[in-house]
């Protein structure tokens, strides 16, 4: 038995008697944690691998992340953010917002309503959007008091 064959066989025994005794895993989960809690070189390297994976796998984890909150997959977004040319649907720029040090993705803009997807957007326009309660005559108004 090939040793990738052998982890799965374990991880399955493992998620069955987990379903089966959910008490008991819940328990001995809770006990392990709280030793490892206590060992501060252990959070340590937990906490260090957590940012070593997140930072290799920054991608994969924002298209999972969109899809559980938009319903949109990674193909989908790549085609509008291809359409859009890569820019925002409103002001036609680039992203220039960043986090730990890093370009943000342009966000999903979406109806609270409905749901539908309208477009991606650059942080400052999405943000004004929300500000203004994506209503259309608040915006009207915002148009006119600029032109005055």
């Amino acid at each position: 038995m090939s040793d990738e064959l052998r982890k799965q066989k374990d991880r399955e025994r493992a998620a069955a008697y987990r379903r089966a005794n959910p008490e008991k895993a819940k328990e001995t989960s809770r006990r392990a944690n709280a030793k490892r809690r206590k060992d501060p070189a252990i959070v340590v390297s937990i906490r260090e691998y957590q940012k070593e994976y997140r930072d290799k796998n920054r991608e994969a984890l924002a298209a999972k992340e969109r899809e559980r909150k938009f319903g949109i997959t990674h193909a989908e977004y790549a085609e509008l953010h291809k359409n859009q040319g890569g820019v925002c649907a409103i002001c036609k720029k680039p992203e220039t917002a960043t986090r730990n040090g890093k370009v943000k993705s342009l966000a999903v803009d979406h109806c609270h309503t409905t749901g539908r997807i309208r477009g991606l957007l650059c942080a400052d326009c999405n943000t004004g959007i929300g500000k203004l309660k994506e209503d259309r005559n608040i915006f009207l108004a915002a148009i006119q008091y600029l032109d005055t």
